[in-house]
């Protein structure tokens, strides 16, 4: 018979191994992908305190059941334990080399539904057949995997001393000479919807009949029919459209993205040469906005802008003011592989964490313009990338908002752009700041898992520019990386695209 106090130390123990545990998904990523998170000091205290409550909570549990005989004592602790194992299991799996070929390999049905079936059967057959031995084999299980729990508090001690980079930039904006020279020229707002495709979006030439706000503005509108996009990837694409100019390949080590030349060798990326994107804004005397989600903003252009907001895509904490320990939680339930099973359970705060990114986006490009100088806002939105949790009406999740075949929810989220977009220019339109505006929608790529989808590089790219109330269509092929940075050159000029964009 274990005594009170061993029961005691095991309960501690077990409890502080199997809250960390379930943590475990969340140290990997700080270790590997901490770039993506835009880990800040106080997400490490969150995560303090997450692994805290749970630590009470399992703790208590193995207190109250582990030294109980019978069959229910071993069944809820089994049921209880379950939770952090899976999640251990799903955090372990992002380790492994061969981790894309095994993403790749739990699409087909067999491995998708016959290894979770197999190991069903594995934990039932002997918990009713020999349930005595199998609470004896289940208790020694959880000791032995329990030493795993260092990794979790070694991650989250080094994430806490990392370089947090900023999240918001709010500075006042003094009146230069370049700005008090410009202060007649029309504002550049320019919407970048994310995975947005050309041939999803336009049926030939004409936009699809069933995305009215986008058909309207493309009537009134130039419309680059063969705009290429500078990567069919947001990772190489974004930094592309921001330096102005063709981005081969990047990689991100630890904090920092590195961008890699032909010759192999890799470079800290850098967006403030005189031809990138806001240093040319910047140049023509415009206050500069940037917002977005995936790529930490705010640190990659820092003194560029006047005002940022910089998401992550993965980490709930970006987009909760508040301190909540549940902000770590549900972004270890984020990092889960989104395949089955464990996207039942991913589902929902990711879906959740999908509204809030769009409703902050949102947020920021309907910001009134002000009035006395110009500004160039560029909006990076993640919709209508996954997970496809909006139609034209809202947020109304399906099932699994995560499944990218049939097309059918992105197809749906698309009505929810063609929405905001209506949504934006009608409220500019009230404001009366619409006709004076240049107003840009493109992509980053498009569509990357089939459908209909013909080529990723081929992005809607509409321009519409102040007083203009008549549809150009420009068919010529155009870099958009180029395109972008040439129309906000010539904006405050009064020049075409076309005379300034670069051959």
């Amino acid at each position: 018979m274990i005594t009170t106090r061993k029961l005691t130390a095991v309960a501690v123990w077990l409890g502080f191994a199997l809250a960390a545990l379930f943590l475990y998904p969340l140290a990997v990523a700080l270790d590997s992908d901490i770039f993506y998170l835009q880990w800040q000091r106080r997400d490490s205290y969150e995560a303090i305190a997450a692994l805290g409550l749970l630590w009470v909570l399992f703790g208590s549990v193995i207190f109250t059941l582990w030294r109980r005989p019978g069959r229910w004592a071993t069944a809820a602790i089994g049921s209880v334990a379950a939770f952090p194992v899976a999640s251990f299991v799903a955090g372990f799996a992002r380790q492994l080399p061969f981790d894309d070929a095994l993403i790749r390999a739990w699409e087909g049905q067999g491995l998708r539904y016959g290894v979770p079936g197999a190991a069903v059967l594995a934990v039932l057959v002997p918990f009713v057949l020999w349930p005595d031995r199998f609470g004896h084999w289940l208790r020694r299980g959880l000791l032995a995997i329990s030493f795993a729990s260092i990794v979790v508090v070694e991650s989250f001690v080094t994430a806490a001393t990392s370089a947090a980079p900023p999240l918001m930039i709010e500075r006042p904006v003094a009146v230069t000479e370049a700005g008090a020279a410009s202060a007649s020229c029309p504002s550049v707002v320019a919407l970048l919807f994310d995975e947005l495709s050309f041939s999803y979006v336009y049926d030939g030439t004409q936009v699809r009949a069933e995305y009215p706000a986008l058909s309207r503005l493309s009537a009134r509108a130039t419309n680059y029919l063969d705009a290429r996009a500078p990567a069919n990837e947001t990772l190489v694409s974004l930094p592309g459209y921001l330096a102005g100019r063709h981005v081969a390949s990047v990689r991100v080590e630890g904090v920092n993205l590195l961008e890699v030349g032909d010759d192999g060798k890799a470079v800290p990326y850098d967006a403030s040469g005189p031809a990138a994107l806001f240093p040319t804004a910047r140049a023509q005397g415009y206050q500069t906005e940037m917002a977005g989600y995936y790529l930490p903003y705010c640190q990659l252009l820092g003194g560029l802008l006047d005002v940022c907001r910089s998401l992550s895509f993965y980490n709930e904490s970006t987009i909760d003011d508040g301190f909540s320990p549940l902000d770590p939680i549900l972004t270890t339930l984020i990092m889960w592989p989104r395949q089955f099973p464990f996207g039942l359970v991913k589902n929902l705060p990711f879906a959740r964490l999908q509204r809030s990114l769009v409703g902050e986006l949102t947020a920021f490009a309907r910001r009134p313009l002000p009035a006395g100088r110009p500004v160039f806002r560029f909006v990076h939105f993640s919709v209508p990338h996954l997970p496809f949790v909006f139609d034209r009406e809202g947020y109304h999740p399906p099932l699994n908002p995560l499944r990218t075949s049939p097309d059918t929810a992105y197809v749906r989220q698309i009505g929810y752009v063609d929405r905001l977009v209506g949504d934006i220019v009608s409220e500019m339109e009230h404001a009366g700041t619409f006709d004076t505006t240049t107003f840009i929608v493109l992509a980053d790529h498009g569509y990357r898992f089939g459908g209909h989808e013909l080529d990723e590089l081929h992005v809607p790219f509409i321009v519409k520019r102040p007083g203009q109330a008549a549809r150009t269509d420009i068919s010529d092929r155009r870099p958009g990386e180029l395109l972008l940075r040439d129309l906000v050159a010539g904006a405050c000029v009064g020049a075409s695209p076309e005379s300034v964009l670069a051959p």
